[in-house]
């Protein structure tokens, strides 16, 4: 919800930014200032196609998505904040459902579509596959809360526990988490 007010925020600002650009144009044509204010006008045209591309193609939350669907979901928010992200074979996998790498930094990610609090279960798989994969850190991405077990299993490991709506802030959380 807040990333749509965001989003909307942005398109008024951008269409703020091209009307108050062009008029300015107007009333300097044809000399330079007149052109540089129809730049910005434009600059801002170009800005406002990119937030609307974004509302369009980004990745989407659906309460209905099954347990695959949420691991594919959560990858493609990763490549939006620039990871490179693959989701793993569905059986098999070691408890990674995602590896993820960023600027020589490797993540493995469980994925946890549940209507109940996650457990501590899903934070010790994270934890032997950070070893498996040699990944720096692990996160568990989920649609519930936490047991107090999971979150104190996890701070003890250095394992980050997210919502999925907090995972577009992942970059953020885990800078913040290192320290």
């Amino acid at each position: 919800m807040a990333r749509r007010q965001e989003k909307s925020s942005g398109m008024a600002n951008c269409v703020i930014w091209i009307v108050a650009f062009t008029v300015l144009a107007g009333f300097f044509w044809p000399r330079a200032p007149g052109m540089v204010c129809m730049s910005l006008a434009f600059i801002g045209l170009l800005h406002m196609a990119v937030l609307v591309y974004e509302e369009i193609a980004g990745a989407k939350f659906r309460e209905d998505m099954s347990p695959r669907e949420f691991e594919h979901y959560c990858a493609a928010v990763l490549r939006e904040m620039k990871w490179k992200a693959r989701v793993t074979q569905a059986s098999g996998d070691q408890g990674v459902d995602i590896v993820a790498e960023k600027r020589g930094m490797r993540i493995v990610i469980q994925c946890k579509k549940y209507s109940k609090p996650v457990g501590n279960r899903a934070v010790q798989e994270i934890v032997a596959a950070i070893a498996h994969e040699g990944a720096r850190r692990g996160v568990v991405v989920a649609t519930a809360d936490y047991t107090p077990a999971a979150v104190k299993l996890a701070a003890s490991n250095q394992v980050l526990l997210l919502r999925h709506a907090d995972l577009r802030r992942i970059d953020r959380l885990l800078a913040r988490s290192a320290t």
